[in-house]
């Protein structure tokens, strides 16, 4: 069975689809989840080594599951990256307490999204294809 690396909480139709294509294209076997109450039931049954999700969302906050994640002993492994169109220094520091291992600030380019997953996760092995 394949494995997911990236699972990518996006309820931003266009920000999750290209996101997940520049994933994607450099090689990640990226889920998309852009329902965020289905994001942490869809994180344990992938158990993928990243979360990559928005902050602000209808449903549940990238805050609340990154808190869900991080507190989870089952999930222990798992990082998670909040990212957000407000990077205020407040809103870094809520991250960072809730367990996040980075943020991102949308909007992102390809370059410092592939720089900051590479950062966080290296490929244990080539991706299949």
């Amino acid at each position: 069975m394949d494995t997911t690396d990236i699972v990518l909480v996006e309820d931003d139709p266009l920000i999750g689809e290209i996101a997940r294509d520049i994933l994607a294209g450099a090689g990640y076997k990226v889920l998309l989840v852009q329902e965020s109450r289905e994001a942490v039931a869809e994180i344990k049954k992938a158990m993928p080594r990243l979360v990559i999700t928005d902050i602000m969302m209808p449903g549940i906050t990238g805050l609340d599951i990154c808190k869900a994640v991080s507190s989870d002993p089952a999930l222990k492994p798992v990082k998670v990256v909040v990212m957000s169109a407000k990077s205020f220094e407040v809103e870094k520091r809520r991250a960072q307490m809730m367990g996040a291992v980075a943020f991102l600030t949308k909007p992102f380019n390809e370059k410092s999204l592939l720089a900051a997953v590479a950062e966080l996760i290296s490929p244990s092995a080539p991706p299949a294809h």
